[in-house]
């Protein structure tokens, strides 16, 4: 590739989207792991990102565009462990019920339903939501606020329309 006068690096450029894409699949990654019922199956998940991490900061494009691949699969994996988990199995082997029996890894946050996901990564700060569909595809949703002031979380797009509306008055 010939780079003229002026023209960043395409290598650069592409490591630093790897870079960003990495980061966000990770974000994921871990809000799922925190969704998982069986303590080893977290244990692995997380010792296994803490790994894909490692290599993430690579200045190596190939490792990156090899890292960027296996998280992709491996968002995939945990997708289908964290829907097909034996719930009932787990609380037999862990005996993670309550008084009432009700199951405590019901009552876990970011256990919705089956298809849809959410989680707050920073609270307040930072969502994350998951929707599966049965196609295969995932929709991923993600929003973060550098000043929590504002309200987005509650009715933030009225505080932006009147800022919008200001500035079109003006």
């Amino acid at each position: 590739m010939v780079q003229t006068k002026g023209q960043p690096k395409a290598s650069t450029t592409l490591n630093q989207l790897l870079d960003e894409s990495f980061e966000c699949m990770l974000r994921v990654a871990y809000g799922i792991s925190g969704t998982l019922a069986r303590p080893k199956d977290r244990i692995i998940c997380n010792s296994t990102l803490a790994e894909m991490a490692k290599f993430s900061r690579s200045d190596s494009f190939e490792v990156k565009r090899n890292v960027h691949k296996f998280m992709r699969f491996y968002l995939q994996v945990l997708r289908w462990t964290q829907t097909h988990q034996p719930i009932r199995l787990y609380e037999k082997w862990y005996n993670n019920e309550d008084h009432f029996g009700q199951s405590v890894f019901f009552a876990r946050p970011g256990m919705d339903t089956p298809d849809e996901k959410h989680i707050w990564l920073e609270n307040g700060k930072s969502y994350l939501a998951m929707k599966h569909f049965d196609d295969g595809s995932t929709m991923i949703y993600s929003a973060v606020a550098k000043d929590t002031s504002l309200g987005w979380m509650e009715s933030g797009i009225k505080v932006l329309a009147k800022q919008v509306h200001i500035a079109e008055v003006d």
